[in-house]
């Protein structure tokens, strides 16, 4: 898909800027939206995010 290029791809270890210690895991980047998984939980509900929300 043109413009589908996010900074993270599917795989990626990343953290929110807001709460740094939780390490999550990106399944999916679509339409500038991040899904993410826990990594340490990967059953718990999958969080959405921004990528300016997002450090790796």
């Amino acid at each position: 898909m043109v413009g589908q290029e996010g900074k993270f791809k599917s795989g990626d270890i990343v953290y929110t800027k807001v709460n740094p210690e939780v390490k999550l895991i990106v399944r999916l980047y679509y339409r500038r939206i991040y899904y993410c998984t826990f990594a340490e939980d990967p059953k718990k509900k999958e969080v959405v995010f921004f990528e300016r929300e997002l450090v790796q």
